[in-house]
């Protein structure tokens, strides 16, 4: 009987030193692995710049700001340097050039600098000069409307100048199609005749 006893102790004694389910280390591995994913996905996350959303150009708050000369697109303003940019919004979509220097754009913004990023030394010290806004199905009558009457429409040019201030240092100006459509809004903080624009 003590013998039958014994026999039958043996696989009891067998599951409990050795245990039944997977090996501890494969679950410690799929634990480890699957934090680690999680860690990796968070990191992608924080270094992913923030959407880009379209800017309301009839919002009070633009209006005011832009035309004021102190508008800023998530802390990037006038005079913030291209290295901040690039860590605030992350790596540009292009780069293009409309009144001096080069501007670097996203979706709906660009950031003008009076030299391109290629040709300046300490990008530090490569500080934005000017802000283009890219609206949608913005036209002519709808800049009127929110914004009132230019200083100056220059027809043949395809352009409004918004400067009510001479001495301010800075001045508006919005691009337009010959459908009327604003293509540009701009603000610049250099007088248009210290530029090549008016010789282009």
């Amino acid at each position: 009987m003590k013998f039958f006893l014994m026999l039958s102790f043996i696989p009891f004694a067998f599951t409990a030193c050795f245990g039944m389910s997977g090996d501890p280390a494969d679950e410690r591995t799929d634990e480890g692995s699957t934090r680690k994913t999680q860690e990796e996905t968070s990191t992608e996350e924080a270094q992913s710049p923030p959407e880009i959303k379209p800017i309301d150009v009839t919002s009070p708050a633009f209006i005011s700001n832009f035309f004021n000369g102190s508008y800023e697109y998530r802390t990037v303003t006038v005079h913030s340097s291209y290295d901040y940019m690039m860590n605030t919004l992350g790596e540009p979509s292009g780069k293009g050039s409309i009144i001096d220097g080069t501007y670097y754009h996203y979706d709906h913004i660009g950031f003008n600098f009076p030299a391109s990023a290629g040709d300046s030394g300490d990008l530090e010290d490569l500080k934005v000069d000017g802000i283009i806004i890219f609206p949608d199905d913005f036209y002519k009558s709808d800049a009127v409307e929110n914004f009132g009457w230019p200083t100056r429409d220059e027809t043949s040019d395809f352009r409004m100048i918004y400067d009510s201030d001479t001495d301010n240092g800075y001045y508006v100006m919005m691009n337009y199609t010959q459908e009327d459509r604003i293509s540009e809004i701009i603000i610049q903080f250099k007088d248009l005749s210290e530029t090549d624009f008016y010789e282009n």
